[in-house]
Formats: structure tokens, C-alpha cells, sequence
């Protein structure tokens, strides 16, 4: 897939003075609507990384060589499924060194869930999870500067060019079915509650297959002006990458420091501003909510 930039951007600067390197991208499904910062630097990922590596095992998923309710495995709590482990419902903790539960008793989000997915991912497949991204994703995308290397939890690294390409596929997918792509961004488990790293409990607590939900969570690291079925993901690297269909927009943001009081400061406002002026170029709208832009339209 080959980045298109829009003859002009619309939006002016929008980063802002940050104390290290930045890069940020905004793209709708015709190619880069705004970018500006570090955007040729390789960044890392880390947990951004998560998507891309689940949204790799469902395309193997629509081809019938991974089933998304096989048991988690022996690894796993008992009763846990390849869904549990995508959706953060298995139980697992964050870290190996801690103690798991039941499934579906909260929403803990963990890295040791993600890596137990690619572990069986490999034993049903016989590839890894790396591997398949690489010759699934990476590969027909274009993704040159995109490496993914060690963990499918936070493995990845790359540049903001790199997943302007993926916002654009996640807009409109063509390596996964619709129906498999409407189901990996729709709630899963939706009544569960638990916390958001770094924003505290969430009730409830929306995940995808991957993704994770906005729904109505406050606070947030997007803004209030994005909808309830925004999704995507945020790293402790300091990264984010987040797709909102009801507006066709998404963005992604790099640096070089990790996740810290500086990106909690900023990223909120940051993301309504990239909402607003992106939004305005798409659609003629400044500050509102895509409900009311609906409710325009029927006007």
C-alpha cells in the first residue's frame, strides 16, 4: 500500500513542544491527511504492538487455521479460550511473576496473555506469530520500516509512516473479512469491569480482539469528541495509534521517551485538536460529536 499525502495539509501544527523527539501521523482511507515531527525515526511500539500482532492471527482465523474458542492451553486458567487471551478475560496477569484468576471475572490487561496467543498461535500453525505477521501484514502493506522482532505484547518497532498504513487498512480491511473485523472491534465479555494502565478502573472496561474500546471510559488518553466505537491501542513507549470508523479518521503518535506525567498531560488534548481540524478537512465540522453530525445530516 502506497502512502498518498493530501495536496496541502489542513491542519497547522499540532504537537505542540514536547521535551524529546515526536512524530505524528493523520490519515483517512485515501492516504495522510496530516504528518509532522520525527516521522522518518524508529520508534518503538510497545504495546501498539498488540493489535498488530492479533489482527495477524485473525487473518489466520478466516482461514481456518486458529479458532478463536480453542482453549488457551495448559498455560492459561482453566476454562480460558485464544478470545479470552485477545480480549484481556483470561485471567492472566499482567506479568508471569503474578497471580491469575478466574476468566471473565475482570478485564486484566496482560502482556503474558498476548505472548501465551502467540505461543499457541505457533503450535497450531506451525509458524510464529512473527513470521505470520511479517508474510500477512507487513509484506502486502508495504510496511518496510516496520520490524517486528521479539514480543507480540511489545515486540515492534517503526515509524509513524508505517502505521498510516495500518490506519488505512483498518479503515477499510482487506486481509480480514468484514464480518471477523466488525467482531474484533466490538466489545468482547462487554460488561466486564478493570483498569486502563496509567488511567485507573474503567467500568466497564471495552475490549476488542486486540483493540481496545473507548466506549465511554474517563479519563482517556483519546479525547471526548471521539466516539464510543473508536479503537486501537497505547504503549508505555509513549505511542498510540487510534481509528475511529464513524468519522473514517485515525492517527498514531511516536517518541522517544516511554509513557510518562508528559503524554498524560497532553495526549487528551493533542487528540482533540487532531479530532477537530482532521475532522473539519473530512467533513466540515469543528467540535462536535459524530452523533450530532449524524443528526445534522438528517436535518
Amino acid at each position: 500500500m502506497t502512502i498518498i499525502a493530501h495536496p496541502g495539509t489542513p491542519c497547522p501544527p499540532l504537537l505542540g513542544d514536547w521535551t524529546f523527539p515526536t512524530a505524528l501521523v493523520i490519515a483517512d482511507r485515501d492516504g495522510i491527511v496530516h504528518v509532522e515531527g520525527s516521522v522518518d525515526t524508529d520508534f518503538p511500539f510497545a504495546s501498539v504492538t498488540k493489535p498488530i500482532a492479533t489482527y495477524a492471527a485473525l487473518i489466520a482465523v478466516d482461514r481456518h487455521m486458529f479458532d478463536l474458542d480453542a482453549p488457551a492451553g495448559p498455560h492459561a486458567p482453566e476454562g480460558a479460550t485464544i478470545r479470552h487471551l485477545m480480549a484481556h478475560a483470561s485471567g492472566l496477569p499482567f506479568e508471569r511473576d503474578y497471580v491469575a484468576q478466574r476468566p471473565e471475572r475482570h478485564r486484566v490487561y496482560s502482556n503474558v496473555g498476548i505472548e501465551v496467543m502467540g505461543e499457541r498461535f505457533e503450535e497450531e500453525t506451525g509458524i510464529s506469530i512473527q513470521e505470520y505477521t511479517d508474510e500477512q501484514v507487513l509484506t502486502p502493506l508495504g510496511l518496510t520500516h516496520l520490524m517486528f522482532d521479539g514480543s507480540p505484547a511489545y515486540g515492534a518497532h517503526g515509524t509513524v509512516r508505517d502505521l498510516a498504513d495500518l490506519i488505512r487498512e483498518w479503515l477499510a480491511p482487506t486481509l480480514v473479512s468484514p464480518a471477523l473485523f466488525k467482531e474484533a472491534t466490538t466489545p468482547q465479555f462487554p460488561d466486564l469491569d478493570g483498569v486502563l494502565p496509567s488511567y485507573g478502573r474503567q467500568r466497564p472496561n471495552e475490549w476488542g480482539l486486540g483493540f481496545e474500546i473507548r466506549g465511554h471510559k474517563d479519563p482517556h488518553w483519546t479525547s471526548p469528541l471521539h466516539s464510543p466505537r473508536t479503537f486501537g491501542h497505547f504503549g508505555q513507549a509513549g505511542s498510540f495509534i487510534w481509528v475511529d470508523p464513524d468519522v473514517g479518521l485515525g492517527a498514531a503518535f511516536l517518541g522517544a521517551e516511554p509513557y510518562g506525567a508528559e503524554h498524560r498531560k497532553k495526549w487528551t488534548d493533542l487528540n482533540g485538536r487532531i479530532y477537530t481540524c482532521a475532522g473539519r478537512h473530512r467533513h466540515g465540522y469543528v467540535g462536535q460529536r459524530p452523533g450530532d453530525m449524524a443528526a445534522d445530516r438528517g436535518n
